[in-house]
């Protein structure tokens, strides 16, 4: 029987991390986050309020670097932050120093990616950006992603990797509102390799909804309008000729569209 391939294995057949947990969780952290849900459910730490207190993997930290088949996914489970970037340079030298290929994933910091740029420029070639940009509307951000980079940063570090020669992508996944349609063709003119777009993923399951209210509510319903069947087939329609554009595994579920089957392959 062949398997459907989802998650991060749409994007790479491996996934490295440098820590439990994850510095954007001091603030809540993003409100759907699958690496919390799934380290809750696996009981890899004790509450939501313990992601927001990393720990640092020191087996991973201090694992031998060799070439891997296929590109790397990195990091699957947490973000690139002030926090940690001081550990997260090295480690991508040391990996990318014997040939590995890297696919380096964040919802960025204008400091962090400054400074990615500097340091791995001698291995832009082993390296695509894919930053996590699901709407244009700072409101959304700070009530889905609370504490972290607005619009505005993410677009300038989108801007500042291509200027600097890096291949670059866009996620939204999720994407938040309507804004997307607006959101795919600003950004096009920096993105070389491709804008993924997909749903929010396990609400019910990942969002904790203790203590909302009316605004929080009505956040939600928005969302869930433009997620709908309704909501799909529109955004589709409007960038199914798009070769840019391409669809997570849960775009392609509502429209019944093929699904990949081999981990970092899309169809």
């Amino acid at each position: 029987m062949t398997k459907k391939i989802s998650g991060t294995l749409e994007w790479a057949p491996i996934s490295k991390n440098i820590q439990m947990g994850c510095d954007n969780g001091e603030k809540g952290g993003c409100l759907y986050c699958y690496a919390r849900a799934r380290a809750l459910r696996f009981k890899q730490i004790p509450n939501r309020e313990a992601w927001g207190h990393p720990v640092f993997n020191e087996r991973h930290l201090n694992e031998r670097p060799k070439k891997l088949k296929g590109r790397i996914f990195f990091p699957s489970a947490h973000d690139i932050t002030p926090r940690n970037i001081d550990l997260v340079v090295p480690y991508l030298k040391r990996w990318l120093s014997v040939g590995n290929e890297f696919l380096i994933v964040s919802k960025p910091n204008i400091a962090c990616v400054r400074r990615l740029c500097d340091e791995l420029a001698n291995y832009r070639d082993q390296i695509l950006y894919r930053f996590t940009i699901g709407s244009m509307d700072d409101e959304a951000l700070s009530f889905w992603d609370p504490g972290i980079s607005g619009f505005g940063e993410r677009e300038v570090c989108l801007q500042a990797a291509f200027d600097d020669g890096f291949k670059t992508s866009i996620s939204s996944e999720p994407y938040l509102d309507s804004t997307i349609i607006d959101l795919v063709p600003r950004l096009a003119p920096y993105v070389t390799d491709a804008h993924w777009i997909g749903l929010m993923n396990g609400v019910k399951v990942r969002v904790n909804k203790d203590g909302w209210g009316l605004k929080e509510y009505a956040r939600l319903m928005n969302l869930q309008s433009v997620q709908d069947e309704t909501g799909v087939k529109m955004i589709y329609s409007v960038f199914h000729d798009n070769p840019k554009v391409k669809w997570k595994e849960s775009i392609k579920k509502v429209l019944g569209l093929p699904v990949a089957t081999e981990a970092g392959l899309d169809i």
